[in-house]
């Protein structure tokens, strides 16, 4: 009794170590930061923020969002509603999130990475224990994603269990059907929280009856209990395929139909280079202790603890390689990685543990691992200073700053002074110096509503035509992209053209000086003065057909080039003329002025002209006129919830004005405008 209120109280203590540790590194890191976060290290951030927001106000309905984008989300909200209760006592902070992300999920990975170890470790000692909670509590392969405010860590958590929970048993014995369904649900979840763990879970599916198999083996091999344990596998297989489908299926078809390959190949380098990268963000330190296990469970007799050093580096190498045919790993994608080096680097520190026999000698040993475990934790995370040891550490992710940030407020706050109304921003720059979502970040989201979504790789966003009219457009010099420059072409074209002041820069002005950002770049603002030349468009489009020759008939034959060249004036009040990224126009008339734009139909036969439905019983339709300079005109009223087609080839090649204006009122009068 004595004893097992020892080991609580031990237990208690350790866990409290841990979870103070946790969180004051968070709480320091996050405190050194600017507040210039973007792209992944903001989107769940804001997605945590909308999530606790809403369940605060409408728990139901949130709660059936959250449903929604499980089913057809690539990047579902579920990693950020099991932090949400943050919100409501830390708020909506930076600092609240991380701190959410560190506790519900880098503890508890820290917490069952111990247990995974103890469960195949056959001798146990409080050094070890210690040993094995400091390793993955200090980790900067596990901290750098989590700090940088990536979710993704939550994987781990039902990876670590699945190992914990196949080998507490003999799966070769008799078949139990509820422990398959278990294992079959805690397999599935990697992927449920994070897609990119599908290519985790084959490897473990492939490799996990074969970790059972062979550490309760001990009388030889036998038939009968592979083919046991392969139909207990295959039952916790059908289970993880039906829960997909029953909760993931649209997400599950774009899946199954989509080339991520191709759409990602911008994000794609060499195996050599994802190699060079997985090896840099966990740290060449490491693999020093990562071999000799390998080596040791080679000449070793039968243990579990080989067992699971071979089990982590078969999927240390399957994962990679299937991995790396779609794209090349990120920082939060090398966690899994990350993950198998420790666990068998682990086990070759224990291995040296437990060949001392001094309890001193073993104290040094947990001593010196914990010094060594921070320096490098520090030195990774902290210390910005490059010297001769640096390339054996971890790649460093120290707290996000950038140089001149009185710059980057002064910019951030001149551009919202000169945005008015509707008028629109673009940012023509993708790095980590600038790009849109940053910009937004710095301005405290008072951007968003103005910002443009402007496309930013070429094979996965295609050209954005609409972008490119904003009112404003902030430019970079030089240009900047966070890919190899040729998959950002989206970027550096119009950029250029900006800067050299020729093509499509033609229609633009640069205001006032520039703003000096980080690594001697400056930005710079053009505010557009008239709208785009035929001749201008075409040229940059087909600077395009070089490298895409498959995009040629698409922005070039639709309303694009008319929109994109036409003089618009929108109406008082509710006017409205967008054109969305397939070539389909918005419209809607104003209060008491029509919404007009003339431009120049080049090769257009026919418009569709469609009420957008809706169910306001006050609606009367739309009234619309095309005509030409010299008088000639046809018109069509657009009955509410109807179309009409107007033949518009007469008025091929000449200067048109197509007028969109209230029948009686302007209510529900939003129409949309295709090509036939």
């Amino acid at each position: 009794m004595t004893m097992n209120l020892s080991k609580k109280f031990r237990g208690t203590i350790f866990f409290t170590v841990v979870l103070l540790f946790v969180t004051y590194l968070t709480m320091h890191y996050v405190g050194k930061e600017h507040n210039i976060y973007y792209w992944d290290s903001n989107g769940y951030w804001r997605l945590w923020q909308q999530f606790s927001l809403g369940f605060s106000i409408d728990p139901v309905g949130t709660l059936s969002r959250l449903a929604s984008s499980i089913k057809n989300d690539d990047y579902n909200l579920l990693p950020v509603a099991f932090t949400s209760l943050f919100y409501a006592f830390g708020g909506e902070g930076r600092l609240t999130y991380i701190l959410s992300l560190s506790i519900v999920y880098l503890l508890p990975v820290s917490l069952l990475f111990s247990v995974l170890l103890k469960q195949f470790s056959e001798k146990q000692s409080v050094c070890w224990t210690i040993i094995s909670l400091v390793l993955p509590a200090t980790f900067v392969a596990f901290w750098a994603p989590t700090l940088r405010g990536y979710p993704d860590i939550c994987g781990l958590i039902f990876v670590i269990s699945a190992i914990i929970y196949t080998c507490k048993t003999d799966l070769s014995g008799k078949l139990n059907i509820k422990r398959a369904i278990i294992l079959g649900a805690i397999l599935w979840s990697p992927f449920l929280l994070r897609r990119w763990y599908a290519y985790t879970v084959i490897s473990m599916y492939l490799s996990l009856p074969v970790l059972n198999y062979f550490i309760y083996n001990v009388e030889g091999h036998s038939f009968k209990k592979i083919f046991r344990i392969c139909t207990f596998f295959f039952i916790s297989g059908i289970v993880s395929i039906l829960l997909s489908i029953a909760l993931q299926w649209n997400l599950l078809v774009r899946v199954a139909t989509t080339d991520y390959s191709f759409i990602y190949s911008a994000y794609q380098s060499s195996v050599a280079s994802s190699l060079y990268n997985v090896l840099h963000d966990i740290g060449l330190y490491i693999f020093p202790f990562f071999i000799i296990s390998v080596v040791i469970s080679i000449f070793t007799k039968k243990t579990k603890e080989k067992y699971l050093v071979i089990f982590s580096l078969f999927n240390l190498v399957f994962s990679f390689f299937i991995f790396t045919k779609t794209q090349s790993p990120g920082l939060h994608h090398c966690l899994p990685f990350a993950l198998w080096v420790l666990i068998a680097s682990a086990i070759s520190i224990k291995w040296f543990l437990f060949k001392l026999n001094s309890t001193v000698s073993k104290a040094i040993v947990v001593s010196l691992t914990i010094i060594i475990c921070l320096i490098i934790n520090k030195q990774s995370l902290f210390n910005t200073n490059i010297n001769d040891f640096s390339k054996y550490l971890p790649t460093k992710y120290t707290p996000m700053r950038v140089d001149n940030y009185g710059n980057y407020v002064r910019l951030s706050s001149d551009i919202q002074s000169m945005l008015h109304s509707t008028e629109k921003l673009t940012v023509l720059s993708s790095s980590d110096v600038l790009n849109d979502n940053m910009l937004d970040t710095l301005s405290n989201l008072k951007l968003s509503k103005y910002l443009t979504g402007m496309s930013q790789v070429d094979l996965r966003d295609g050209l954005s035509i609409p972008a490119l009219m904003s009112r404003f457009i902030i430019v970079v010099d030089p240009v900047q992209t966070h890919l190899t420059p040729s998959g950002q072409q989206v970027i550096t074209i119009p950029a250029k053209e900006l800067l050299n002041n020729e093509g499509i820069g033609k229609a633009f002005k640069r205001v006032g000086n520039g703003y000096p950002l980080e690594k001697g770049a400056t930005a710079y603002v053009y505010e557009r003065t008239r709208p785009f030349t035929y001749d201008e468009m075409m040229d940059f489009i087909s600077k395009y057909y070089v490298s895409y020759p498959q995009w040629k008939g698409i922005y070039d034959t639709s309303l694009f080039i008319p929109y994109s060249t036409g003089s618009i004036s929108l109406g008082d009040v509710w006017g409205k003329l967008d054109i969305e990224d397939d070539g389909t126009l918005y419209g809607h008339p104003g209060e008491s002025r029509p919404t007009t734009i003339t431009w120049t139909l080049n090769g257009i036969n026919e418009l569709l002209i469609s009420s957008v439905r809706n169910t306001c019983s006050t609606a009367d339709g739309v009234d619309v006129t095309i005509s030409d300079m010299s008088g000639r005109h046809i018109s069509s009223h657009i009955e509410n919830n109807g179309s009409s087609s107007l033949d518009v080839r007469k008025f091929n090649k000449m200067l048109t004005t197509l007028t969109i204006d209230k029948h009686g009122n302007p209510s529900c009068d939003s129409i949309m405008i295709v090509k036939k």
